[in-house]
């Protein structure tokens, strides 16, 4: 009995119809991830804010940011997912103990080799590995000015969480304000928007209550500021 064998111009067109289904498969699967990922920083900063307003029921004051063997209000310590390395990670120990307001702190889900990239105005050299976490200075110290307060730093807020979301760019959820400090607006600071893409500019943000407003400079409210677009 004789067996036909495929031809070449069969199995070249089986291979090219096996390259279309893949070309549609693996930018839906990328995407997928994605939006995972996004779902994820959300459901991270949810819990934060649980642990956050809960330390703050408890201390009457929201947890300041840790560096090195002291508070202070910016900067980054030890790193909890990187021994020996600083990371930002560390501005969370202060809910994880004594009380474990949340049993462990979490990584930044769009973090590459355990680190996020930044691209802020200051050109932030702050290992990002995890989420941002900034809280307005009136909280920590009892002075403000014009970008540490919760106009800008905290995004109107009285303490900001800010993902660098799928553009890998920590862009501080778009903190700076026009506030006189001579730094150009913070365009990669925008809220991140799915329907601008699943891979696009922005960070994927949640602030709390409102901060205190002072004479100092103007509330910042992300829903109709500059960056909310």
């Amino acid at each position: 009995m004789r067996v036909r064998a495929f031809t070449l111009i069969e199995l070249l067109i089986v291979v090219a119809i096996i390259a279309i289904l893949a070309a549609i498969a693996v930018p839906n699967f990328l995407e997928a991830q994605t939006r995972a990922k996004v779902s994820r920083a959300k459901a991270d900063m949810r819990s934060l804010t649980t642990a956050i307003e809960s330390y703050y029921i408890d201390h009457n004051q929201y947890p300041p940011i840790f560096v090195s063997t002291a508070w202070k209000p910016t900067g980054v310590g030890p790193s909890v997912f990187r021994p020996g390395q600083n990371g930002v990670s560390a501005r969370f120990i202060p809910l994880t103990t004594p009380v474990s307001y949340i049993t462990s702190v979490f990584p930044e889900p769009f973090a590459v080799l355990g680190l996020a990239a930044t691209g802020g105005p200051f050109g932030s050299t702050a290992e990002y590995d995890t989420y941002d976490f900034i809280i307005a200075k009136e909280f920590y110290d009892g002075t403000l000015s014009s970008y540490d307060e919760g106009a800008a730093a905290s995004s109107g807020g009285a303490w900001r969480l800010s993902s660098t979301g799928p553009d890998r760019i920590q862009a501080y959820g778009g903190r700076f304000v026009s506030d006189g400090d001579g730094y150009p607006p913070n365009q990669l600071g925008c809220d991140y928007d799915p329907t601008n893409g699943s891979v696009s500019p922005g960070d994927v943000v949640r602030v709390g209550p409102a901060a205190p407003i002072t004479n100092d400079a103007p509330y910042y409210d992300r829903a109709s500021g500059p960056y909310a677009q």
